[in-house]
């Protein structure tokens, strides 16, 4: 049965690391362009610098009926503008009606679509520079109204915004975390109201139960996660956050493991599929001494679901997009579902370009577990634990926070004496996580 299924597992590893691929869609980008000479691949002119720092994809109504887009946010030397290109090539159509959009440190900075069709752009303040700013386009041929206008005092907010919801039935949320002032920083989103029948922003967020785990700096992210949690990203700080829905704990938050790129936004939740979730990530690189072909590129994570993101390892990356090292966490991706199953995901890398590339394979990271999970064995007792059913590559012990207690190689039984209590057990064969179960010592 061993050898059985050993070949088993490794025809399935051989299979799910196939499945998975990434084809460019289409890429502004300094690599793509010195790849292929064509005037299409070409970086635009608004990223001479580190001022294109938001992007947003999604419907938006128009004059000739809704129609989806890309919007990228710019605020450089070329002026504040929000870009639109054709979601399908890439391609400059237009720049929005700017009118009456001013104020704040930075006028615009970031940038969501709601589910059916309303772009909702942030301003960036700091130092005095209030109110926090909300722009709202119901209609990327009309001007723009102010959505929210929040005194935010010093606190920077609007580096970075995430957006969920619709608007026309009062879901829609917008997420942002105050920066470089506080010491205490808490997750705040705007939520909705009825007023008169109309729904509408609320004018004073709300603030989430939580002390999230940052530094006094900018460009913090928080996007929603699996099972109604949440990822978050402190750029300063090398790891990636996990929280669950009701705020009441973490997952596993971990540093940077060895086997994932330094530098990078927060992950972007992508689906579940067995016992494990997939997200996505910029990796952009911290410094120049990162600045090297292999950065500024898309990077598909997978994650045990018992584990949390400690447990996260890097499925496939896609092309390097260019050589500049934009730091300060000035990027960012959006994911959108094929109707066959695929994956297609635009990345902004503020001095490198922009893209959209597609993640092909049915089921992504194919749940090996879902194989040979009932061939497994795992028991406790006398003092140690036991494999049966596979001479596992190695057996780890994890705490309920995600940190390694114990681990041997190439061995059926792990020695637990003088432990006590709940603890995660994780099989490896040739290096892959084939089971995972939580046990009582």
């Amino acid at each position: 049965m061993k050898k059985n299924l050993l070949l088993l597992l490794s025809c399935c590893s051989v299979l799910a690391t196939a499945q998975v691929s990434f084809t460019r869609v289409w890429e502004r980008s300094d690599s793509a362009y010195t790849e292929t000479g064509l005037e299409a691949n070409k970086k635009p002119l608004y990223f001479d610098d580190m001022n294109t720092r938001g992007i947003a994809v999604g419907n938006i109504n128009s004059n000739a009926g809704m129609v989806e887009r890309v919007f990228l946010v710019s605020r450089n030397v070329l002026g504040n503008v929000v870009r639109v290109l054709d979601v399908t090539t890439g391609a400059d159509v237009k720049s929005l009606d700017m009118t009456n959009v001013t104020g704040g440190g930075f006028i615009i900075s970031d940038a969501g679509v709601t589910e059916d069709g309303v772009l909702l752009v942030s301003n960036c303040t700091h130092s005095s520079s209030g109110p926090f700013k909300i722009y709202k386009w119901d209609n990327e041929d009309a001007a723009p109204s102010v959505a929210i206008s929040y005194p935010s005092g010093s606190a920077r907010y609007g580096d970075k915004i995430t957006v969920t919801g619709k608007y026309s039935d009062g879901t829609a949320r917008i997420y942002a975390i105050a920066g470089g002032v506080l010491s205490n920083y808490k997750v705040q989103y705007f939520g909705m109201e009825e007023v008169n029948g109309t729904w509408q922003f609320k004018q004073t967020p709300d603030e989430l139960n939580t002390s999230i785990n940052a530094v006094s700096s900018n460009f913090h992210q928080i996007n929603p996660g699996p099972d109604g949690g949440y990822y978050f990203r402190s750029v300063g700080l090398s790891n990636f956050q996990q929280i669950k829905s009701d705020f009441t704990a973490n997952i596993g938050n971990t540093p940077f493991p060895t086997t994932m790129p330094q530098g990078g936004t927060a992950p972007v939740f992508i689906k579940t599929v067995g016992g494990f979730d997939y997200a996505c990530y910029l990796q952009y690189g911290s410094h120049a001494t990162y600045a090297a072909p292999a950065n500024n590129r898309i990077q598909v994570i997978k994650i045990d679901r018992l584990m949390g993101i400690t447990s996260a390892t890097v499925l496939t990356s896609s092309p390097s997009f260019g050589k500049l090292a934009p730091g300060n966490g000035a990027g960012h991706v959006v994911v959108k579902h094929q109707t066959n199953g695929d994956v297609d995901i635009f990345a902004l890398s503020t001095q490198n370009g922009v893209v959209r590339y597609r993640l092909s394979g049915a089921e992504i990271g194919t749940d090996i577990r879902k194989s040979v999970d009932n061939l497994i064995g795992i028991k406790a007792f006398s003092g140690k634990i036991s494999i049966e059913g596979i001479n596992p590559s190695s057996i780890e012990l994890f705490n309920t926070l995600g940190q390694k207690i114990k681990s041997i190689s190439n061995s059926n039984e792990l020695q637990t004496s003088g432990l006590k209590g709940i603890y995660i057990v994780q099989v490896k064969a040739g290096g892959k996580t084939i089971k995972t179960e939580k046990i009582s010592l």
